[in-house]
């Protein structure tokens, strides 16, 4: 996913920053036949939302009507058919048909010649309790007159055989909520519109944000872009984000040229109270769609925390307008949402997008080497928590399952790190004409939205764009489990592994990457404390020194440390995420038996750490080839 994906958990001991049925004829012309749905958003009760799915007409005995397992983008099973509930099927007469559950997703519905509707009750994903083992970004809030997030995998569900037919969206809503999707809109009134969908996949692929006028719009080259913000503060405003994310936009499509065509790109940026914060573990982020993307975020961040949190989410979700939108393979094209088959290249479809997400910015001047090296130094640093000798692709195919599903993340890691050796070697054996960008475009121009290929050959089409050493890359790393030396590929652009004084992930409270300031140890009377094992250059400025006990922060006070008081510990830490540079803070300490209170200003809490650095000895070749790399 991303998908893209920020996860903020704090454990006891450390605190982490983390994206086939057999085919039943339509008895009537598929090409006029639509499939009806409707949603009631203003007759709310418990939380929970009427659908109604009219079909077309069936012309077999039995029918089975499906709610997504797993859907595009999430790469895990969700299970959606656990947030739905009294399914009832009809006929033309309002007579109750037989229908038996199957499976939590599948319903298989008797007299299915009868059927003239289905109906059930679809609970969102932000409260109860199997919601908060849903993405916040994948799910659904039904906060009733004030938004509806409606990712409409988890409410909206499809017949047997009947994929792709055509769908009709009604959706009634309160007269002060204005829809904002990709979806094309037919109709229009104050409390009901009306959507098309060309098949059930536009129908999961254009989320929905109902919410209180506040977006803006803003065009590049020939894509018209629009953000908009459900703040339950109203702290918020679209038009204070438009200049940040329409450079940032410019840049990437300048960075695109024309391997990007889609006409539209809705960003629909959500943002939760601490409440579901805390609901959801800390998890935020974003769900990739084709032509718009969903964002889940905490109002109580700062604007400036704000701000770089999207440029870093939508930059990487934007080059999915690329992948998989225009490059993709036939498992995708045909998703099967309830006995999937996955593909072998997320080391592409999340790994190109977020290695891109980096690239384009020291490309396009918005970040200087410093911060980009510091990137690839954070990617190297994460990829190490995972099985570096776990083949990729076998991994990509196999992903919704053990042991490869807890190896996902690294998608994000070795992904983007794979496709930097890609691009370096490329770079290399091309004299610096050629990189992974222009292979991905005359992939784009080769296939296309509607034009899939086949998962088995596109490595064997990217070596045939390319150079033998390429394919030897793929065989022996990404086929292969071979573990990468990244030094060897940096080494040809001039850099090296060194100590640098680098910015620390997460801010005030870590000493280095996933390594908070403080570790868990018993005093003398055995009780847990929080040691400050380690400073970063913030605390250090305050006075914080090693050895000191941990008490709190601005004034909040950590409870006993032990697993029951989980909630509590993090709700003290938690806030720090939030913190911008200027933000005053204070922390309570213990030294030496004496209660102390130390304040000064977050600032950039940074230390000295071994990461990727430019090389003293780099030869002119090098460097010439790093700035091939780099800036062309």
């Amino acid at each position: 996913m991303k998908s893209f994906l920020h996860k903020l958990f704090l454990s006891l001991s450390a605190l982490f920053i983390i994206s086939g049925c057999a085919a039943l004829r339509n008895s009537s012309n598929p090409l006029t036949s639509i499939i009806k749905a409707s949603v009631d958003l203003k007759n709310i009760s418990d939380d929970k939302v009427l659908i109604t799915i009219t079909p077309t007409p069936i012309n077999s005995d039995k029918i089975n009507f499906y709610i997504p397992q797993i859907v595009p983008g999430t790469y895990e099973y969700s299970n959606f058919g656990r947030f739905v509930e009294n399914v009832q099927a009809f006929d033309n007469k309002g007579k109750v048909l037989p229908i038996k559950s199957i499976d939590q997703n599948t319903w298989e519905i008797s007299n299915a010649k009868k059927l003239i509707k289905v109906t059930y009750l679809a609970n969102d994903t932000f409260d109860g309790p199997y919601g908060k083992e849903i993405y916040p970004m994948g799910g659904t809030n039904f906060d009733k007159d004030n938004t509806f997030l409606l990712n409409l995998h988890s409410m909206i569900g499809y017949f047997e055989g009947l994929k792709e037919i055509s769908y009709e969206l009604k959706i009634t809503s309160p007269k002060s909520l204005s829809p904002y999707t990709s979806l094309p809109i037919i109709s229009k009134s104050d409390t009901l519109d009306i959507f098309n969908a060309k098949r059930y996949f536009h129908i999961i692929d254009n989320p929905i944000l109902y919410t209180e006028p506040n977006s803006i719009t803003f065009d590049l080259d020939n894509i018209k872009v629009r953000l908009v913000i459900h703040s339950p503060s109203n702290n918020h405003k679209a038009e204070d984000y438009q200049s940040a994310m329409q450079k940032m936009m410019i840049a990437q499509k300048k960075f695109l040229g024309n391997a990007n065509k889609t006409p539209t790109y809705n960003i629909l940026l959500h943002l939760m109270g601490m409440k579901d914060l805390r609901y959801f573990g800390g998890m935020m982020g974003a769900l990739e769609h084709h032509t718009s993307t969903t964002v889940v975020f905490v109002d109580q961040m700062q604007p400036g925390e704000l701000t770089q949190s999207l440029i870093d989410v939508v930059s990487h979700e934007f080059f999915h307008t690329l992948t998989p939108l225009n490059i993709h393979s036939e498992e995708i094209h045909n998703f099967e949402y309830n006995t999937p088959l996955m593909s072998k290249h997320l080391w592409m479809y999340e790994g190109t997008t977020e290695y891109f997400a980096d690239l384009f910015q020291i490309n396009q001047g918005l970040i200087d080497p410093a911060n980009f090296y510091n990137r690839l130094t954070q990617k190297i640093d994460r990829s190490q928590r995972f099985d570096d000798t776990m083949s990729f692709t076998e991994m990509s195919s196999k992903i919704v399952d053990e042991p490869y599903q807890s190896n996902y993340a690294n998608v994000y890691q070795k992904g983007a790190l794979i496709n930097m050796c890609l691009d370096i070697l490329i770079r290399e054996l091309s004299d610096g004409e050629k990189g992974i960008l222009s292979v991905m475009k005359s992939l784009a121009n080769r296939y296309g939205e509607d034009k899939p290929f086949k998962d088995d050959d596109l490595i064997n089409e990217i070596v045939s764009l390319t150079y033998s050493e390429v394919d030897d890359f793929f065989k022996t790393h990404v086929e292969g489990n071979t573990p990468i030396d990244y030094l060897k590929y940096l080494s040809k652009v001039g850099l090296t592994l060194g100590e640098t004084l680098s910015p620390v992930p997460g801010g005030i409270l870590f000493q280095s990457p996933q390594l908070p300031f403080f570790e868990m140890m018993e005093n003398e009377l055995g009780v847990n404390q929080y040691v400050v094992s380690g400073l970063n250059s913030t605390l250090e400025k305050i006075g914080v020194k090693t050895g000191d006990v941990f008490l709190g922060l601005d004034g909040k006070m950590l409870p006993e440390i032990k697993k029951e008081n989980l909630e509590e510990i993090s709700s003290v830490l938690n806030d720090t995420f939030m913190w911008d540079a200027d933000k005053e803070f204070s922390i309570s300490i213990k030294r030496n038996e004496e209660a102390l209170t130390l304040s000064g200003k977050v600032g950039t809490p940074s230390a000295l750490l071994k990461g990727v650095i430019e090389d003293s000895n780099a030869s002119n070749e090098a460097i010439s080839l790093r700035n091939f790399w780099m800036l062309k």
